[in-house]
């Protein structure tokens, strides 16, 4: 067995001891969810065997996985058009789930990501009418 298969079981395996659920993305072999507590990761490995975040993480909002967006004067989660408030408890466990993903592959914080919760999509007023808009 290769080492990249080895890697990849590895990794299943320490997400599944930290509790998280695992699942295989049936048309992408190379690719792998994760959840715990509402948040969702998508995981691809590149070329080299190493996994990696797919785009920010989403979290569970009445029944649908949810974009957190900053809106300048609040923190929204989006889906498909619909926004609802995020509450600090959510926002918290958003952060907490990235950070022990993050952990997990072995992926260093920056600064900004070390503050708190980055936003998935930023939408401020003060934008509209911008030129470059």
């Amino acid at each position: 067995m290769g080492h990249e298969a080895a890697a990849g079981r590895d990794v299943r395996k320490q997400f599944r001891e930290a509790e998280f659920d695992v699942e295989e993305v049936r048309l992408d072999p190379e690719a792998l969810v994760v959840k715990k507590n509402n948040c969702t990761q998508l995981l691809e490995r590149n070329s080299k065997g190493k996994w990696s975040p797919s785009g920010p993480p989403t979290f569970n909002v009445r029944g649908v996985d949810c974009e957190l967006e900053d809106r300048g004067y609040q923190k929204f989660w989006f889906h498909l058009g619909r926004r609802f408030p995020a509450r600090v408890n959510d926002l918290r466990t958003l952060h907490h789930f990235d950070d022990e993903v993050r952990t997990i592959l072995g992926i260093k914080s920056l600064y900004h990501e070390s503050l708190g919760t980055t936003s998935a999509r930023s939408v401020y007023d003060r934008l509209d009418g911008r030129p470059d808009q």
